[in-house]
Order: C-alpha cells, then structure tokens, then sequence
C-alpha cells in the first residue's frame, strides 16, 4: 500500500520503529529533580495495542473480491466508480532531501563502541565525583517513611555529579566504600515537584552496594571486525558501508515523504461518494476480535484492556471505523487513478513482490507470510499499484521552494514527550 496505508513493508518499518522507542533507555531528570531517573518512552497510546490495531487493519483485505482474488482490475473498476477524482497531475509540492551527516555516522561509531563496552560492579576502593555509583535507600521525613523514596533493596544506578537527585544528595555518598552504611540528609526545595516533600527536611538510609566500573574499548580495526561479524574488517570499511546505508536510507526516507506530500494533496481533492459498508464493518470488527484476543492472552476482558489505554468501547469502535474508511478511501483514490491512466499490475510484478516480502521478513513461503499479516493475494498486486502510482503523481508533480512561513511553521512546531509519569511536556525552538 502508500505509506499512508498499511502494507507489510511499513508494517516492518513500524515495528522496528516501535521496538526502539520502547526499549531504548532514555534518562531524564524528573520534574524539578524528581525522585527517581526514569526511562523516556515515546508513547500517545500503548505500543501493543497500535500494533493489534495494524494487524487487525491488515486482516481481510480484499476479502470483497473473494471470488476472483487476482483480478486487480475489476476491484478497481468496481472502487473508482465512487470516487470523484480531483487534480492529481501537476501537483506542487517542496521535496524533501535529507542531508547525511558526520553528526550521523559518530552515533552509529558510538553505539558500536557502547554495544561492546562491558560493566563490572566493584566491591573495593572509594566513591568520587563522576563515578557510577549502585545504592539503595530508605528515605523518612520526622520518622516517617514517603512513598518513592525507598529503592526497597533493588538497587539503583546514579552518576555522581549528574545533579539527578536533590542537592546535596550525590554529594554525601562521595568519600564511601561499597558496603558502607550511612545516612544523607538533605532539603527539598520549596519548589520541588511534589508538593507533599517541597521544603522538606529528609533523611535518608543509604548503602553504597558498589561502583561501576565502565571498561569502553578502543574504536580500531579489531574491534570493529570483532562487533559486525567482519562484515567489516576495518575502521575505514565500517564507516563507508555505515555511510552508504545512511544514504540509501535517506533516499528511501525522502520518497516516502514525497510521495506521502504529493498524494495529501491529491486526495484533499478528490471525494469518495460511497464506502462498501461490508468491507469496512468486516476491517472492524477484525480489528476488535484481534484486540479482544489479546486482552484474553492478558488474562483479562476488552473493556478492562482498553480502559487501560484511555479508551471505552464505543471511542475505540470509533477510531477504528475512521482508520479504516481512511485506508479503504486512499485505496479507492490509488484505484481510481489507476484507471484513469491505465496504470494495472502483472501476475510476474505481484509474484516479484511476495518474493521480496518473503526476504524481508525471513518467512519460507506465501501461505504463511499471509498468514501472519493478513494479507490476501490481491492485496500483493495492490502494493504494487501503490508504488506504480505513487511514483506516477511525483513524475508528473512540480516541485517548488519552501516558503518562509513552510520553514518557520516546521521550526515552530512542540515535540511533544510523554514520560512514565504521563507528564507531557513540550519542547519549542527558541527564537
């Protein structure tokens, strides 16, 4: 499908997407110095539950055409009867073209050098400014013990100097050996982030358990050779091929967004009369039963799963029934286009396409690949479609420079995070 619809190939840039975002350790400072260092995770809505929605997206497609699975182009007579196409030749639009950078190719030399970096937890010697320290405490205010500010013996890591806890904190654990027993006292600010603690006087139990030591290798051939495998056997050969990839992946990126750009406006002006109400329900309520089984798997019911994501059961019906008008809508536009300019798919390019797919996900054969993401066999000639006319509206699209307001309304817009707290905060560009 395009990039705005669900095809396998976005399915895999998704989920490796989304496995970065949930399993790469972001520290951050709480609130005004919260209790706690925690882990950012970009998240608006569960990991889990986006998936089981694409999933359930993807399960019956083309299921409409059941008697003739293949035959492409009678799905798409039948779509674009109800679609009222609009401009789609000409369009203008501001390529993207992304920059590969040396900024680029230090973080994947750094993150080589820190997947082999090892740890070891010291058991001797003298905590100072800067090291990694592994503690656990017990924190009380006129005797009594406050909620989050006990580590209830599981340890936890802090760099000396990182100013992540209270002032005066780190500072009072400087000067101590592992195994030591000693209390740190300190004062909340008056503005600190909770109000129940703000201009508090603490006191807290501490043990040093012990300092990490950090061993970080040297970035040189051998160790290059050693972390890929030799793929690479030296220093000069990894950043080329790093450099080559980044490049290719930027290519790939910025036809994405062009044709994502290009295909925004087109459809802004076409009009879909009609959706084939059986397929839509049918995505739906697939969508549902996918869910439905994994709250099951989680030893729980529906509604109890999707309460835990915000969401009831209407609200949840709601967004899944416009998602898919959405994708049954691009598909109508892609088809009625197709028609148009008698743009159609061959057995041998949807057959090239299953076997491409096939390689990108490891999976030995057809059956199962469609299987496991839903797929039907037309729906292989429809990604094929997509592509064919993707590319088509941005061979006959006219690029232009961006605006001013284009640059300044980019620069301008709030990164929204949301931490483990469900604090959201925004993060705006200054002027």
């Amino acid at each position: 499908m395009c990039e705005n619809v669900i095809s396998i190939e976005f399915m895999l840039y998704f989920l490796n997407t989304l496995w970065y975002y949930v399993s790469v350790e972001r520290p951050i400072i709480r609130n005004n110095r919260d209790e706690r260092i925690g882990k950012m995770k970009i998240r608006k809505i569960s990991a889990l539950l986006i998936a089981v929605m694409i999933l359930g997206l993807m399960a019956g497609c083309g299921k409409s055409s059941k008697k003739d699975a293949t035959d492409i182009d009678s799905v798409m007579k039948n779509y674009s009867k109800y679609v009222e196409l609009g401009k789609y030749k000409g369009i203008e639009y501001t390529p993207q073209k992304t920059e590969v950078t040396e900024d680029m190719l230090q973080y994947y030399i750094d993150n080589l050098v820190a997947q082999q970096t090892t740890t070891e937890n010291a058991t001797e010697g003298i905590a100072t400014m800067g090291d990694t320290v592994n503690i656990d405490y017990v924190g009380s205010i006129d005797g009594k013990e406050f909620e989050t500010g006990n580590t209830n013996g599981a340890g936890t890591q802090l760099v000396l100097g990182s100013h992540s806890y209270v002032d005066d904190f780190e500072e009072q654990i400087a000067g101590h050996s592992p195994g030591d027993a000693f209390d740190v006292n300190v004062t909340f600010p008056s503005d600190y982030g909770n109000a129940e603690l703000a201009g508090k006087k603490a006191l807290f139990k501490t043990k040093l358990n012990s300092i990490v030591i950090t061993h970080e290798p040297k970035y040189d051939d051998a160790l290059v050779a050693s972390a890929t495998d030799s793929k690479y056997k030296t220093t000069k050969e990894f950043e080329e091929g790093t450099m080559e990839d980044l490049k290719k992946q930027a290519e790939e990126g910025d036809k994405s967004t062009n044709r994502n750009a290009v295909f925004e406006k087109v459809q802004d002006g076409c009009n879909v009369t009609e959706y084939p109400e059986k397929e839509v329900e049918k995505r739906v309520q697939s969508t549902i039963d996918n869910v439905e089984k994994q709250a099951e798997s989680n030893g729980t019911d529906i509604n109890t799963f999707l309460a835990n994501y915000g969401y009831d059961m209407d609200k949840f019906k709601d967004e899944i029934k416009s998602s898919t008008e959405t994708f049954i809508r691009q598909r109508m536009i892609i088809s009625a286009i197709a028609v148009e300019e008698g743009i159609t798919v061959t057995d041998e390019e949807a057959e090239a396409k299953v076997k491409e797919y096939l390689e990108q996900t490891g999976i030995s054969d057809k059956e199962t690949l469609k299987q496991t993401y839903g797929y039907e066999d037309i729906d292989f000639y429809f990604d094929v479609l997509d592509d064919k006319v993707l590319d088509f509206l941005v061979e006959n699209a006219v690029e232009v420079e961006a605006t001013e307001t284009d640059a300044t309304e980019e620069d301008a817009a709030p990164t929204e995070i949301v931490d483990d707290y469900g604090t959201t905060e925004e993060k705006k560009e200054e002027e």
